[in-house]
């Protein structure tokens, strides 16, 4: 008899030691409960359908594909008239503004005069050179040597004549040359086809400042941001994205930057390189450096089941969920959860749509 009551007691701590397996009734939530005596009151949510998104916020830099500040050449000279305004659009070599010019116009077109006026007579002296040597063929038409002779004379007494004219001709083409570069420092010329981006506003008696810049042109063509980030495999070439820059929203294009003559640099995976966007519509309002965000989708998932993470504990290294039972008392669930968004878990298996879970 005692020996059964032995195997007896026996028995009974196995089956207590077994029972330890279970998950614990935990403090807070790491263990499934088991029935308790008394009704709790438990807080509930529910397991609803949706999408997750894994995101990252990059930020990104405006770069305009060109920009030209433009300054005249000269200080101190009054302005005679700005001819463009933010906003205007312009051509290569357009006149945007120039100071006045005091008499430039009138030493270019002079110098221009002198110029061809040089250059006829040097025409008209060949013509005379050529017509004295043909009278000279036909007076000494039977004595070789006399012919030779006149003809080295005419060439002697043209030829320096000609050196003459030349010489002037040089000085008035340098002279036109020195003026030209004094008309253009008191012009601004759009070196691009663009739009006016800054157009400095100047009173009847302003003077210029050649270290002051009068007039921005951009090329409006294109509208460029740069990022820099680790994830720059993850951008491919036509994917659409929304910037976000000085509160505004942008859509951008992702594009292959050596389609654009743009070096990239060197790119390895997990190290961080340059990815490039254009706006669909170029922006004029920005500028250079203006910073801008954009949201990277790392990982995503669509119409998946979702439960809030208070609702998933763990127990044994696995995830469980706590329900309740037809009796309303505390009980358990094994479940598998794949991507966590926020305070969002992926439901892939254990639970159903609809279906009430403790939380808390």
């Amino acid at each position: 008899m005692r020996h059964i009551k032995r195997i007896a007691l026996l028995f009974i701590a196995l089956i207590l030691t077994g029972c330890s397996i279970l998950p614990k009734e935990e403090v807070r939530r790491t263990a499934p409960l088991l029935v308790e005596t008394e009704q709790e009151e438990f807080e509930l949510s529910y397991v609803t359908r949706g999408d997750l998104a894994l995101t990252e916020r990059v930020s990104c830099t405006y770069v305009p594909i060109q920009k030209f500040n433009l300054s005249f050449g000269v200080s101190g000279e009054y302005i005679d008239e700005m001819y463009v305004q933010t906003g205007d659009v312009v051509k290569k070599g357009q006149i945007l503004g120039q100071l006045r010019m005091d008499g430039v116009e009138e030493t270019i077109a002079d110098l221009n005069f002198s110029i061809n006026s040089v250059k006829l007579s040097i025409e008209h002296l060949n013509e005379d050179r050529a017509l004295m040597i043909e009278r000279q063929k036909l007076l000494y038409a039977d004595n070789p040597e006399k012919l030779q002779e006149a003809i080295d004379n005419i060439h002697q007494s043209y030829d320096q004549t000609e050196a003459n004219y030349k010489n002037d001709l040089f000085l008035y083409e340098m002279q036109l040359q020195t003026t030209y570069d004094v008309k253009r420092k008191r012009q601004l010329i759009s070196p691009i086809d663009g739009t006016v981006t800054y157009a400095r506003k100047y009173m009847e008696s302003s003077v210029s400042d050649e270290n002051e810049r009068a007039v921005t042109v951009v090329d409006a063509t294109m509208s460029l941001f740069s990022a820099s980030t680790d994830k720059w495999d993850l951008f491919t070439a036509g994917d659409v994205y929304t910037i976000t820059c000085k509160k505004v929203d942008y859509e951008a294009v992702v594009i292959d930057p050596y389609e654009y003559g743009i070096d990239p640099g060197k790119r390895e995976v997990g190290k961080r390189a340059n990815v490039y966007l254009i706006l669909s519509t170029p922006a004029l309002e920005l500028e250079d450096n203006d910073k801008g965000t954009l949201t990277l989708v790392l990982d995503s998932r669509t119409d998946v089941l979702i439960v809030h993470e208070d609702a998933i504990s763990t127990a044994n290294d696995e995830a469980i969920a706590y329900i309740l039972d037809e009796e309303g008392m505390k009980t358990y669930k094994k479940v598998k959860v794949g991507l966590k968004v926020g305070k969002y878990y992926e439901v892939i298996e254990g639970l159903k749509e609809g279906e009430e879970v403790i939380v808390g």
